[in-house]
């Protein structure tokens, strides 16, 4: 009989919408609530993807779990939808927990300043203590950012104005998650640099296993949102089989997308892969969502 292969770490989805939240009847399948993703490690760190309004529910978890395991918060970037639940992330106020944050588009020495301006007025009421346990972590491009013995976390740059990373996790194995929440592809664009950068990301993401990518478009869509900083479902589907993904996660659906069109891109990417010839995997984030990498 085969041998299972040694589970790595595990991925869970807390939200999945972009932009903005959006409860409601036509999103109850996939999730309303903005971006934040649950990475736990073998050793038992928790690493979190994003601080979206998906964050608040993760921190409830963390609050009751009496073992109080190690948190890294890693942002892709600053804008509003990856950062609004960070005020009501328990373990950010609790005196007994120490949370490490790092940022992907934050300059070295900014990033506390930013998440107290978030955590005071006029965005937040003034209360004693908060963010007392907060280790603010400057990103080394050359090394990445340790998690435990054997998770090192790097970024990579995305194209998204003002800035944003996708976020890079590595074990012991190699290249294990790549988060791209917003991330444009631009497949549609002949200029040489787009394409030579698109290629370059391809390569550095080669045989991920498991590929989160910003799909907030469909391919109908694009041409009236050049340069928004997004990319298509198809368009990510042709990138996770230009890197040799063995899966794709779309991620960061359109606020104004309904779940049963969620479920019609996913079947058109299907079909995209098998025109291509290809064996990758393709599912929609949604709330709840739990994979085993």
């Amino acid at each position: 009989m085969p041998v299972a292969s040694p589970v790595r770490m595990h991925l869970r989805c807390w939200g999945a919408r972009g932009t903005c939240p959006s409860p409601g009847v036509r999103t109850v399948r996939y999730g309303g609530n903005t971006p934040c993703m649950e990475v736990r490690t073998s050793d038992g760190h928790v690493i979190v993807l994003d601080a979206g309004t998906g964050i608040r529910a993760l921190g409830m978890v963390l609050d009751a779990d009496a073992a109080r395991p190690p948190v890294h918060i890693f942002l892709s970037h600053r804008h509003g939808d990856h950062v609004q639940g960070l005020a009501h992330f328990a373990p950010l106020i609790r005196a007994d927990y120490r949370v490490h944050m790092a940022c992907g588009n934050a300059e070295a020495g900014v990033l506390r300043t930013f998440v107290e301006m978030l955590l005071s007025p006029p965005l937040f009421p003034l209360l004693d203590g908060v963010a007392r346990g907060l280790c603010a972590v400057d990103w080394d491009d050359a090394l990445g950012v340790p998690v435990g013995e054997s998770v090192r976390v790097s970024r990579v740059a995305a194209q998204h104005p003002g800035g944003a990373s996708i976020v890079v996790v590595h074990d012991a194995q190699g290249l294990a998650i790549a988060y791209a929440p917003d991330n444009e592809l631009s497949y549609a664009s002949d200029d040489a640099d787009v394409m030579a950068w698109r290629d370059a990301l391809a390569e550095r993401l080669r045989g991920v296993k498991v590929l989160v990518h910003d799909a907030t478009y469909r391919d109908a869509e694009l041409a009236a949102h050049v340069g928004w900083g997004h990319s298509s479902a198809e368009e990510a589907t042709r990138f996770a089989l230009q890197c040799g993904a063995e899966q794709l996660v779309l991620f960061h659906h359109h606020p104004d997308r309904a779940d049963d069109e969620v479920d019609e891109m996913v079947s058109r990417c299907r079909e995209v892969v098998v025109e291509c010839g290809g064996e990758l995997r393709v599912t929609a984030a949604w709330e709840g969502m739990a994979l085993v990498v």
